[in-house]
């Protein structure tokens, strides 16, 4: 049951079309085009009513970017934990790519450069959607699931798997992205082999 009053439920709405607008015009023009000028032409608002929602176009990319990795983090949820480790591993790669092309608009907004990068390698292994990756990783590790090579740890295999996903769902969006469904073939056997060499088919 929704108990907000009707009034916080149309700045709720106001808001998340402002989000959405917002949207678009970095879609179409990247960041470095939106301004809170243009978006309030866009939504057909004046600019100072704007920040009634906002208190700034950075703060706007931010709840851009916190909308992003929550899809991300959804489609991911939505995989059966069931399933064997090698095929758990492989789907969840496979949600990665899926999530990079259905929404790339919000995928080169999150990997984009922006004022809140981590300060430190500490600072990004801590932030909550990397560590996810690190503790999966650790606990099967200590279960005998993942074989770590010689001189690798569970923070090793868990940057590679990133390395892979994030390469193929640039490389996709960007230099090959009219050379499918060959690309998408290549990807996925090249996935299926990194979870191959780590825990076995």
């Amino acid at each position: 049951m929704d108990e907000k009053s009707p009034g916080e439920r149309r700045h709720t709405k106001i808001r998340q079309e402002i989000l959405d607008a917002a949207r678009t015009i970095i879609n179409e023009q990247g960041v470095d085009g939106l301004s809170m000028r243009t978006l309030a032409e866009r939504v057909n608002y004046s600019p100072a009513a704007l920040y009634n929602y906002f208190d700034s176009k950075e703060e706007i990319v931010e709840a851009i970017r916190a909308e992003g990795w929550a899809l991300s983090a959804a489609m991911q949820e939505d995989l059966p934990r069931d399933l064997p480790l090698p095929e758990l591993l492989y789907r969840q790669g496979l949600a990665y790519l899926k999530f990079a092309e259905a929404y790339p608009d919000y995928y080169l907004l999150m990997m984009s450069p922006s004022d809140n990068v981590p300060a430190n390698m500490a600072t990004f292994i801590g932030s909550p959607n990397f560590r996810e990756l690190v503790d999966f990783v650790e606990a099967a590790v200590a279960s005998g699931g993942i074989a770590l090579p010689p001189g690798y740890t569970p923070l090793h295999v868990a940057f590679l798997m990133w390395f892979l996903v994030h390469g193929i769902s640039m490389l996709k969006l960007t230099l090959m992205r009219d050379c499918q469904p060959e690309f998408d073939e290549i990807s996925a056997q090249v996935l299926r082999g990194l979870v191959e060499a780590f825990v076995g088919g």
